[in-house]
C-alpha cells in the first residue's frame, strides 16, 4: 500500500470542511489508510475503530451537507490516550489489570469532542497507568516508538499520543499531565501540547496517577489546533470536584493578536545553572527569547527556588498519590501489574504521612514563588526538555529519580504550560521550548505560541518515513 500524503491541520482541514472543499469521510479514510501502513512501525495505537470512524465520517458529511456544522472540529479525526472511559470499549491504562476493564460510559472529555462533531478515530498508547515506560516495557502492549528516530523513547506518558500526531496518524489527541505526561512527549515528538490550569477541562472518567495535579489536554501539530480542541474541551461539569466554573474565552479568535507589550520572565537557571541541558537545547531557547523581543515583548531573567527543590516536592507526592489510588488494586493484583509501574508506585508505600504532608507544606510555598512572578509578568519561558529524546535501550528504571523534570514545577503550581518545537539537534530530533502562564490564562499562552511558531517556521519538517 502506496503511503498517503499526511493530513492537514485541524485549522486547515476545517476550513476545508466548512466550505465543502474537503469531505470528512476522505479526511477519515486518509487517515485509516496511514495508521495501517505506518503503524506496525510506530506502535501508537491499542484500538482502532476503523468501522465505528467510517460510519461517523459519513454522518459528519451529511449533518454538515444538510446546514447541521458544529464548529472546527467537526469532521475531524481525533485519538485518545486509552486512560478515558469509553461506553463502547474497554479502557485499559496499557495494563493487564486492566485489559478487559469497561466502564459503560464516556468520559466528559470524550462527551464533548462527539459534542463537537471529532471523529473519534481510536485509542492511543500510553504507559502502563501513566507512570510505567521504559525499560521493561512489560506492559500489556508494546511502547509506541518515536517517528523522529524508533531507537528513541517518545517520552511519555502520553507516548501514543506524541507518536500519533508526529506520524500523521490523527489530527490532534487527548493526552494526560500529572508530570509533564503531556509536554515532555509533545517535545521528543516535535508536535505541540497544552496542560491546562487544573479544573480547566474536566478529569471525570480519566484514569487517575494523583489526586492533586492531575490534568487532561489537546495534543496536536502545532498551538493553533490545541486552541481549537482547548474551545471544545473546556468548562465545568459537575460530575468533576476538580472543575471551575472560571470564565472561557473564544481561544481561537485571539489567537492571532501578537504579544507586543507582553512581559516575559526567562527561568534560565532552571536548564544552566540547576541542571546543564545541552548546548542546542540552550541556543533553541535563546532563539525563542529574542523572536519575543523581536515582536515587541520584553524578556527578563527571572528566579524561583532550585529546580531540585520542586523535584524533591514532586518524588514524593506522585508516588504516594498513585500508590494510595492503587493500593487495593495492587493487593488483589500484584503479578499483573508491570515489574515497572509495580515498582515505581511501591515507593510510594514508603512515604510516611509526615514526609507527605512537609511536601505539601513545601509545594505551597513554591506555588506561592510562581504566583509572585505572575504579579509583574504575563507568561514565563523555559525549556520542555533537558535532554534529547533518550535511546530504547537505557536501563535504568528510575531515571526520573535521578534527573529533575523541567516540566513538574508547573504540574505543582497547576499553571497552564505548554510545549511546542523550538528546534532541532545535530541529529534531527526535534527540541521544545515551555510557554507558561498565569491560572486560568491559556489565551496568554497560546497566542504566545503562536506568535513563536510563526516567526520559527518549523512546522513544515515531517519525520522521516512519514511523508
Amino acid at each position: 500500500m502506496s503511503l498517503p500524503e499526511p493530513p492537514p491541520t485541524i485549522a486547515e482541514a476545517a476550513v476545508e470542511i466548512k466550505s465543502g472543499n474537503l469531505s470528512p469521510v476522505d479526511l477519515t479514510k486518509n487517515i485509516l489508510e496511514r495508521i495501517a501502513t505506518l503503524d506496525n512501525k510506530y506502535n501508537t495505537y491499542h484500538r482502532v475503530f476503523f468501522d465505528e470512524a467510517k460510519k461517523a465520517a459519513i454522518q459528519a458529511e451529511v449533518d454538515i451537507q444538510t446546514g447541521n456544522y458544529l464548529g472546527p472540529l467537526h469532521g475531524i479525526p481525533i485519538a485518545v490516550k486509552d486512560v478515558f472511559y469509553m461506553r463502547e470499549y474497554p479502557t485499559t491504562s496499557n495494563s493487564r489489570v486492566m485489559i478487559n476493564w469497561h466502564a459503560g460510559e464516556d468520559a466528559t472529555v470524550i462527551e464533548r469532542l462527539k459534542q463537537a462533531g471529532a471523529i473519534i478515530i481510536g485509542q492511543l498508547n500510553t504507559f502502563e497507568f501513566t507512570f510505567g515506560g521504559r525499560p521493561t516495557f512489560d506492559a500489556a502492549f508494546p511502547p509506541a516508538l518515536n517517528p523522529w528516530d524508533i531507537k528513541r523513547v517518545t517520552g511519555g506518558s502520553s507516548s501514543g499520543s506524541g507518536a500519533a500526531v508526529a506520524a500523521g496518524l490523527c489530527l490532534g489527541a487527548l493526552g494526560s499531565d500529572a508530570g509533564g505526561s503531556i509536554r515532555t512527549p509533545a517535545a521528543f515528538c516535535g508536535i505541540a501540547g497544552l496542560k491546562p490550569t487544573m479544573g480547566r477541562i474536566s478529569t471525570y472518567g480519566d484514569m487517575p496517577l494523583t489526586y492533586s495535579f492531575d490534568c487532561v489536554g489537546p495534543m496536536a501539530w502545532n498551538s493553533e489546533d490545541c486552541a481549537i480542541m482547548l474551545q471544545a474541551l473546556a468548562g465545568y461539569d459537575e460530575k468533576d470536584p476538580t472543575s471551575s466554573k472560571a470564565s472561557i474565552p473564544n481561544y481561537y479568535e485571539n489567537l492571532k493578536s501578537g504579544v507586543r507589550g507582553i512581559k516575559v520572565g526567562l527561568i534560565e537557571h532552571f536548564y544552566n545553572r540547576d541542571w546543564r541541558a545541552p548546548s542546542d537545547i540552550v541556543h533553541a531557547i535563546e532563539q525563542v527569547s529574542i523572536i519575543f523581543e523581536t515582536l515587541g515583548a520584553t524578556v527578563t531573567k527571572v528566579s524561583v527556588s532550585p529546580l531540585m527543590d520542586w523535584h524533591a516536592v514532586g518524588r514524593i507526592l506522585l508516588p504516594a498519590e498513585a500508590y494510595a489510588i492503587h493500593e487495593d488494586q495492587l493487593r488483589k493484583h500484584w503479578k499483573d501489574y508491570g515489574s515497572l509501574a509495580r515498582g515505581r508506585m511501591m515507593l510510594g508505600s514508603t512515604i510516611r504521612a509526615a514526609d507527605y504532608i512537609q511536601a505539601q507544606r513545601r509545594r505551597s510555598e513554591l506555588m506561592g514563588e510562581i504566583q509572585h512572578l505572575f504579579k509583574e509578568y504575563d507568561i514565563l519561558l523555559t525549556t520542555s526538555m533537558l535532554s534529547h529524546a533518550d535511546s530504547l535501550s537505557d536501563k535504568n528504571p528510575f531515571p526520573s529519580l535521578e534527573t529533575p523534570m523541567i516540566q513538574v514545577p508547573f504540574n505543582l503550581s497547576l499553571n497552564p504550560a505548554i510545549s511546542i518545537r523550538s528546534g532541532f539537534s545535530e541529529d534531527g530530533m526535534p527540541i521544545g521550548a515551555q510557554i507558561i502562564g498565569r491560572h486560568w490564562d491559556e489565551e496568554t499562552v497560546l497566542k504566545s505560541a503562536y506568535a513563536i511558531e510563526k516567526e520559527l517556521k518549523l512546522q513544515e519538517r515531517r519525520p522521516p518515513g512519514t511523508k
